[in-house]
């Protein structure tokens, strides 16, 4: 406790209107821990007197904190704010992080000692966090596989694409070997189209993804855009242009001039 008392089985027992504030609660509505002592907060319209204040504790589980919380006797709570249908929820603070099993055990044997005939569910913050950090993983793992099916669907696509348009600019690339120009010039230059083709591709994609983020964040999605995810699918594009285009633009720089004029 900051200041005061904590709530008492005399207050439970009684029923008592009186409660204890969290410490950000005190300051985001007295100012100070001071200041809310004996001062009086409504809940749904009827007053409780600030028997107490906690220290500032932080976050203890699950995004829960204390700081943000207001506490009532737990009969005063069911006559005047949630009625009896409920499920009630404890948490349970554990002095040391080594020793949550062992408190876990001993909440449990407790409760069932005191109520012998009801069904408790026990989870610990730890085993949540692992739950969630294995459903990264796997969500990960789904992600990675969808861009290599993409980037060898889209590669094979693109590859398909300029061998295409090698067979019919043969003539071309004839006239532009016998005009002097390199096998690394002719390289060059179809896997620069190969790049830039997939580089629209990509900017294409980045616009698709900004123009439906508003409709899936109506169905309550959490999108979260930044301008490095944008920047890594542009990047991603020309990789993937590179490199299946090289192949075809190689294929190209390979052909004999006087075989590439006759082509037909």
């Amino acid at each position: 406790m900051a200041i005061g008392d904590f709530l008492t089985e005399e207050n439970n027992e009684s029923k008592e209107k009186v409660c204890v504030l969290g410490a950000t609660v005190a300051k985001e509505i007295f100012g100070s821990a001071y200041d809310a002592y004996d001062g009086t907060v409504y809940i749904d319209g009827r007053p409780y007197i600030v028997s107490g204040v906690l220290s500032e504790m932080g976050t203890v589980a699950s995004g829960i904190s204390p700081d943000t919380a207001i506490y009532v006797p737990y009969e005063t709570g069911i006559k005047y704010i949630t009625g009896t249908n409920i499920s009630p929820t404890i948490t349970v603070i554990a002095e040391d992080v080594n020793q949550v099993n062992t408190v876990m055990t001993d909440v449990e044997s407790t409760l069932k000692e005191s109520y012998p005939n009801t069904t408790f569910t026990i989870s610990d913050a730890g085993s949540k966090m692992e739950a969630a950090s294995a459903s990264n993983e796997t969500l990960t793992l789904l992600l990675i596989s969808m861009a290599v099916i993409v980037f060898i669907v889209g590669g094979i696509g693109i590859m398909n694409v300029l061998f295409v348009s090698i067979k019919e600019r043969t003539n071309e690339i004839g006239i532009l070997k016998a005009l002097g120009c390199s096998r690394k010039d002719i390289l060059l230059e179809f896997l620069l189209e190969a790049s830039f083709t997939s580089l629209v591709g990509a900017v294409l994609g980045v616009l698709v993804a900004l123009g439906i983020t508003p409709f899936v964040q109506l169905f309550n999605v959490r999108v979260s855009l930044s301008v490095q995810g944008a920047v890594l699918s542009l990047l991603f594009g020309v990789l993937t242009g590179s490199i299946f285009g090289f192949y075809p633009a190689y294929k190209a720089s390979r052909l004999i001039p006087v075989e590439a004029l006759n082509q037909e």
